[in-house]
């Protein structure tokens, strides 16, 4: 997830059971804070790597990556990549550099042994070829196979007219081997984006 270094604190206070894995980004001049991606694991999981993939070029106005955690339980290795895609353009089409991002994705696990996720803030529409790649290769879309139909709140909403209304920018791409015991995208209002809970067995 989209982490400030600020709230990665406050967050790992409350998550003592949890460790923390934060990666930093560069400063968005915007929001005038350093973007960062975090993923927290149990603090009794066998982590065998963790780290930042990077993207594409990030600018003070558009900066994103991707972090990674490689876990291990009950002797089965599992790869978690938490990706903020390119936000830029804002229509959330394809553009040569989204298609290189999802190329990125599906090259840095395609070699590696175990099950595979990858979710989190694409900024891509369901129906662009980038989205398409990771489902060509056996990815298993649970936005598509859960029929979810919203993925933002109506604090993004509010910036558009009706009609420009963007209702998607987040996914979460499983490879076969994950066994899914529920999927699910509820009205959380806690932010532009709602939150992806994937319930699976390991």
């Amino acid at each position: 997830m989209e982490f400030a270094p600020e709230l990665f604190v406050q967050t790992s206070e409350i998550l003592k059971n949890h460790r923390g894995f934060i990666e930093n980004g560069m400063v968005l001049e915007s929001w005038g804070v350093t973007d960062c991606q975090v993923i927290f694991a149990r603090k009794n999981l066998e982590i065998l790597s963790s780290g930042e993939l990077t993207l594409y070029k990030n600018t003070p106005d558009d900066t994103g990556f991707a972090s990674y955690v490689i876990f291990n339980e009950g002797g089965k290795d599992f790869n978690i990549l938490n990706i903020h895609g390119k936000a830029l353009p804002g229509d959330k089409m394809d553009t040569p550099v989204r298609l290189n991002q999802s190329k990125i994705m599906i090259d840095f696990f395609k070699d590696r042994n175990g099950a595979k996720i990858i979710g989190g803030d694409f900024n891509l529409m369901p129906d662009t070829k980038s989205i398409a790649m990771l489902e060509e290769v056996g990815y298993k879309n649970l936005i598509r196979e859960f029929g979810i139909e919203e993925t933002r709140s109506q604090l993004n909403h509010k910036q558009y007219k009706e009609g420009e209304i963007q209702h998607f920018a987040d996914y979460v791409f499983i490879s076969p081997e994950i066994k899914v015991k529920n999927f699910e995208v509820p009205y959380i209002e806690i932010s532009d984006h709602l939150p992806l809970i994937l319930d699976f067995e390991v």
